[in-house]
C-alpha cells in the first residue's frame, strides 16, 4: 500500500455524528496537509476515492466542492483535481493538536515536562469538565518547539479514567500510556477519535515566572492565551491551554465553509 492509500484507505469516523461529507472532507484535508498528497500533485480520481473511503460518488463530489472552496484542491479541465501549491494557512477552525497547529512548515517536537494524576482539579478546569475542585484529574504539560525553539507551552486538563463512560474508553488508555512525541489531544486525534464540540477563548495575558522558563521569555512577556474547551458525545472530556509566544510564531483564524 503506498503513502496515499495509506492515508485515504480506511472506514470513515462517525463519532459525535460527523456528516459523511465533512468526515471524508477532513480525511483529505489531513492527506494534503500532512503532504501524503503533496503540493501540486494529481488527487485520486472520483472512483478511486469512492472505493479508498468507502462511501457514495455523491459524499466524495460534496467534499471535493468544499476543498476546492477552500483553496486546498484546484480543477484543471480534462485533467483532474490537483492539490494546490500553495496551502491556505491552517488555523484554530478546525480542532487540531498543538504541534500540527503551530507546525508552519517547520519541524515540530513536543517535550512533555509534566504528567501527573493531581489530587485536586483547579477550578477553572473543574467548571469546563463538571468536576468539583476536590476530585483528582489529569494534568499534562508540553512545551511545543520548532525547528527546537520553544513557540507554545500546551496545559491539558481531563478526568480521571474512572470519570469516562464506555464510549470514552479510548481516552483513558491513551491517559494510561500516552505515546511520546505528542501532546495528549494529538494522541485522541491520531487514535481516530474526533470532538463532537468544541470552543476555543482567545485572550492575552503575560507568561509569568514558571511558564517563561518553559518557553524561554521573560515573565512579562505578552503570550496569546488560547482556551480550548471540547465534548465528546456531548461530555465534556477536555481542557487546555496553549500559551503562544508571539514573537515565535502566529495563530490564525480562517473561515471556511463549515
Amino acid at each position: 500500500m503506498n503513502t496515499v492509500e495509506s492515508a485515504l484507505r480506511g472506514p470513515l469516523p462517525t463519532h459525535g455524528k460527523v456528516p459523511l461529507r465533512v468526515a471524508a472532507y477532513m480525511r483529505i484535508s489531513d492527506a494534503i496537509r500532512s503532504r501524503a498528497l503533496p503540493p501540486a500533485s494529481l488527487l485520486p480520481s472520483e472512483s478511486e476515492l469512492v472505493d479508498l473511503l468507502g462511501v457514495s460518488r455523491t459524499v466524495v463530489r460534496e467534499a471535493l466542492i468544499f476543498l476546492e472552496e477552500d483553496g486546498l484542491i484546484r480543477s484543471r479541465k480534462g485533467i483532474g483535481r490537483f492539490v494546490s501549491e500553495q496551502l491556505p494557512r491552517s488555523g484554530i477552525e478546525k480542532v487540531q493538536a498543538a504541534e500540527v497547529m503551530l507546525a508552519d512548515g517547520g519541524t515540530v517536537r513536543v517535550e512533555r515536562i509534566e504528567r501527573s494524576l493531581q489530587e485536586t482539579t483547579a477550578s477553572f478546569a473543574a467548571e469546563a469538565l463538571h468536576l468539583a475542585e476536590s476530585d483528582p484529574s489529569w494534568f499534562i504539560e508540553s512545551v511545543i518547539l520548532r525547528n527546537e525553539t520553544p513557540v507554545a507551552l500546551v496545559q491539558e486538563h481531563l478526568p480521571t479514567p474512572d470519570a469516562f463512560a464506555e464510549e470514552l474508553s479510548a481516552v483513558a488508555a491513551i491517559l494510561a500510556d500516552p505515546p511520546p512525541g505528542q501532546t495528549i489531544l494529538g494522541a485522541i486525534l491520531a487514535a481516530g477519535l474526533r470532538p463532537s464540540k468544541g470552543v476555543t477563548d482567545i485572550s492575552a495575558g503575560t507568561a509569568g515566572t514558571h511558564r517563561a522558563k518553559l518557553i524561554e521569555a521573560s515573565a512579562a512577556q505578552p503570550v496569546l492565551l488560547l482556551t480550548r474547551t471540547l465534548q465528546l458525545n456531548d461530555r465534556a472530556f477536555y481542557i487546555s491551554k496553549i500559551l503562544v509566544d508571539p514573537r515565535k510564531t502566529h495563530v490564525s483564524v480562517a473561515h471556511s465553509t463549515f
